[in-house]
């Protein structure tokens, strides 16, 4: 492992910090790990605003400058060290398509399985607090979108109709990334890339939680993708990650 001055702040069951923690771990780079307790609201606390302003993680300090969204810390750890195992493309139009998928990641991939995962972990907690406690936690909640979403799902969960246009983007998702795989072995050129980092943690959420929407043969590219990207050694350090004494006390998805 090569020495940075990287401190990640980021969450277990993260899909976005799984992304970044692949990304060092497939270039060597040791990093400081600072995991949160998302379900304890740490990430809301005033220190890691001052970090990250819109409290989610992840966030990475290189030294004390931070740097925040998965997508843009992925590309800036290529930038910073890009001769050590580069994941970005040297074509200009390689690199733009690459680009594309990073944006899928962060708003198609990201937003079909939003709803799942909140299910999974966060209804239960919202519905558990009581209205004091849970008037406090949206109060420390900087954004509205995210304020509004706490406030909905511990009075209400969500409807059947939010539940069928969840199952509706997962699949297009799926089939999207099916399309892209047919292309070639990898989604860009004919190497890994961060585009295949930034995806293949909502494939193995979608599988995680609808298995069903993955039977075998649906789609056969992206499976091949998928067994290529889980047998690599970064894989199992990012989605299994265990290099923190906190690992053990925090809920795993």
């Amino acid at each position: 492992m090569i020495d940075t001055d990287f401190t990640l702040f980021h969450g277990l069951a993260s899909t976005c910090s799984k992304k970044v923690r692949m990304t060092l771990y497939e270039k060597g780079l040791a990093f400081k790990s600072r995991l949160m307790n998302l379900q304890a609201f740490e990430q809301h606390h005033p220190d890691y605003l001052k970090i990250n302003p819109n409290g989610v993680v992840p966030a990475l300090l290189d030294g004390d400058a931070p740097v925040i969204e998965s997508s843009i810390i992925m590309e800036y750890i290529d930038d910073r060290y890009p001769q050590v195992v580069p994941l970005v493309p040297a074509d200009p139009l390689l690199r733009a398509k690459m680009r594309l998928w990073l944006r899928f990641s962060d708003n198609v991939a990201f937003d079909a399985i939003m709803l799942s995962t909140w299910a999974r972990l966060s209804v239960k907690r919202a519905q558990s607090l009581s209205s004091a406690e849970l008037k406090e936690v949206i109060d420390r909640i900087p954004t509205r979108e995210r304020r509004d979403r706490w406030a909905k799902i511990a009075a209400d969960g969500f409807t059947d109709a939010e539940v069928l246009d969840a199952h509706n983007k997962m699949v297009n998702c799926l089939q999207k990334l099916e399309a892209g795989l047919c292309e070639g072995a990898w989604l860009v050129g004919a190497k890994l890339t961060l585009a295949d980092i930034a995806n293949i943690p909502f494939i193995d959420r979608i599988r995680t939680l609808h298995p069903e929407l993955m039977a075998m043969g649906r789609y056969p590219a992206l499976e091949d993708w998928e067994t290529r990207m889980r047998a690599r050694p970064s894989f199992d350090k990012a989605f299994c990650f265990t290099d923190d004494p906190r690992v053990a006390d925090l809920p795993k998805l």
